[in-house]
């Protein structure tokens, strides 16, 4: 069964050493006992947290766009502070994952017209060729006239930014000004910009078209697109797009496709690419789908736009009667508008961008349509902050633990909280039990309140749950090895601007419906216990506690001595700590204050 409700954020960890605050299990270095590791639970279990965002704004530099840049610039520092902060609403609690590294850029719509000369496409080979801009904008105030870089990055733990300079210098280049080609092609120039030189099908750009060239990822546009990041493509444009297969479609004076040039997109649609290109292309650019997150800020009519917190009904929006591509009664060389702005002008219906959308959606991307004729950008960027937050907040485990009777799972979540501001003692915050003090920087040490999920329900209650049942989880955790599982946050518990996160799990030494009361890597004393044997009812298997650790472990010699699926540490390096090489999981970040690498 799956829910509706959503946690508010999942657990963001990167897997270290555990730093400890007191006595217990896991918490010395193991190397004279030779015990029997879990190898999957080593080798395998990371928490997969995503805090790195690829995003590329793709702008229609046409002559009818100059305030719908504008309009775009002026949300530029709210999308980029929510982003590095994670705090939607500024009241200093963490609602996501914080972005640590964030790299901007920017391509236009122009892509030429294979080589015919038509008005307002003076580079008529290639255009701009999906390749990233770096002209600044001068009629900005502090624009330079040039970057020396095709992207930009922002990495707010480093301090030598603010979400408003750097804002800044995105708008100098988002802001691309007009008199690019009226021949919009946002989905060609979006391929390209994504796509490797060597990524299959060789010749991706082999048509008639592009004659022969390949993609930028790996060459103009090198080093834009992290292979472990989120990849965030906007479309920002007021017209359809119009990526042709046949470059013959933009000649004036073509036998082949005659008719008003402004209409040939409209009246020959077997001379445009499919769609289902793009929607191939683009996945194809991430490991899992769940890592793309495609928006659209186009001539979608204001009220087919899907209200906050509401997912797209593409359907309903492609059925909506101005999304209809028809010729204008008033005008008969061009379409209808789909809607249209006082004081902006009118955009058209953008159907193939809409498709591809719902596409990528169904496929496990993240879609997002909003309407280029709001009266002001704010719903988009929010609407776009929520998806990308959505994938920031996946924190997958990369496989399933069993659980206990009750429910729950052998995990813990520890917060070390700030010695310093509003909030430093454990017993202010629900769901929180102090436990210890951190001894290397003094604060409280909480431990956070595991809650068991009833039915398929999203608890209520301070704390975290283990989440292998909501659609959120089922949809970007689920891959070809795993199915979806995280450790998440209920709503409006997640931890406080500062916290310094550990998770920790054990793996039991019992089989699925066991009744071992013993579990491996528990805690034991070498004073008084030795050896738990498997003859006993309490234990799963032979144990030993290891004076070391002080956690119960499979004794071994060699890996054949040890249970199916377990290593013995002998035949191990050493270089990893007693806790790594264990196979406990301790995990650390600090939230809203993401460290270098």
């Amino acid at each position: 069964m799956r829910s509706d409700a959503r946690s508010s954020i999942a657990i963001a960890v990167f897997v270290t050493g555990i730093a400890g605050f007191g006595g217990g299990c896991g918490n010395r270095d193991t190397t004279p006992a030779r015990p029997c590791e879990d190898s999957d639970l080593v080798a395998r279990v990371r928490v997969r947290s995503v805090d790195r965002v690829d995003l590329l704004f793709m702008i229609d530099n046409s002559n009818s766009m100059a305030e719908e840049q504008v309009s775009l610039a002026e949300q530029l520092p709210h999308l980029i502070e929510v982003l590095t902060s994670g705090d939607r609403d500024g009241d200093g609690i963490v609602d996501f994952p914080p972005v640590r590294s964030l790299q901007v850029g920017v391509i236009t719509s122009d892509m030429g017209t294979g080589g015919f000369e038509v008005p307002t496409c003076t580079e008529p080979n290639f255009g701009d060729d999906g390749i990233l801009q770096r002209t600044g904008n001068r009629s900005i105030a502090g624009c330079p006239g040039s970057f020396a870089t095709s992207f930009l990055t922002y990495q707010p733990w480093t301090g030598t930014q603010t979400p408003e300079t750097f804002a800044l210098d995105v708008s100098c280049v988002a802001v691309t000004g007009i008199g690019g080609c009226g021949f919009e092609q946002p989905l060609e120039a979006t391929l390209k910009a994504v796509t490797a030189s060597t990524h299959p099908p060789v010749g991706r750009f082999d048509g008639a078209f592009t004659m022969g060239t390949t993609g930028h990822a790996d060459g103009a546009n090198g080093g834009f697109i992290r292979p472990d990041s989120v990849l965030a493509i906007i479309e920002v444009t007021d017209e359809e797009d119009c990526s042709a297969l046949d470059p013959e479609l933009f000649n004036p004076d073509s036998s082949v496709y005659p008719g008003e040039l402004n209409l040939r997109c409209f009246e020959y649609p077997d001379a445009v690419q499919p769609v289902g290109r793009y929607v191939d292309g683009l996945l194809a650019s991430r490991t899992r789908p769940g890592q793309l997150v495609y928006a659209i800020i186009a001539g979608v009519p204001p009220e087919a736009v899907p209200s906050p917190g509401e997912a797209p009904d593409y359907a309903a929006i492609l059925a909506h009667p101005n999304m209809t591509e028809r010729l204008d009664p008033d005008v008969m060389t061009r379409l209808a508008p789909s809607c249209n702005v006082t004081g902006r002008g009118r955009a058209f219906p953008p159907r193939r961008l809409v498709e591809v959308a719902q596409e990528l959606d169904a496929a496990g991307a993240a879609g997002i349509v909003q309407s280029i004729c709001s009266e002001d950008f704010t719903p988009a960027i929010d609407a776009i902050i929520e998806k990308i937050a959505d994938v920031l907040g996946t924190a997958c485990l990369p496989r399933e633990f069993v659980p206990n009777e009750d429910g729950s799972v052998n995990c813990q979540i520890f917060e070390t909280l700030p010695i310093t501001g509003d909030i430093t003692r454990c017993d202010e915050i629900p769901g929180r039990t102090l436990v210890a003090t951190d001894t290397e920087t003094g604060g409280e040490v909480c431990e956070v309140t595991q809650l068991v999920p009833s039915g398929g329900v999203i608890p209520t209650e301070p704390g975290w749950f283990y989440d292998d049942f909501t659609e959120d989880v089922l949809r970007h955790c689920t891959d070809a090895e795993t199915d979806g599982q995280r450790i998440s946050y209920t709503d409006g518990n997640a931890p406080r601007t500062g916290t310094l996160l550990r998770l920790e799990c054990g793996e039991t030494g019992e089989e699925p419906g066991g009744s071992a009361v013993v579990d491996i890597y528990s805690a034991c004393d070498s004073a008084v216990d030795t050896v738990c044997p498997a003859s006993e009812a309490t234990c799963a298997r032979n144990l030993i506690c290891d004076p070391e650790s002080l956690c119960w472990q499979a004794p071994c010699d060699t890996d054949a001595n040890c249970p199916a699926g377990f290593l013995c540490a002998t035949d191990r390096g050493t270089s990893e700590s007693g806790a790594a090489r264990r196979g406990r999981i301790s995990a650390s970040t600090r939230a809203a204050e993401p460290r270098a690498d």
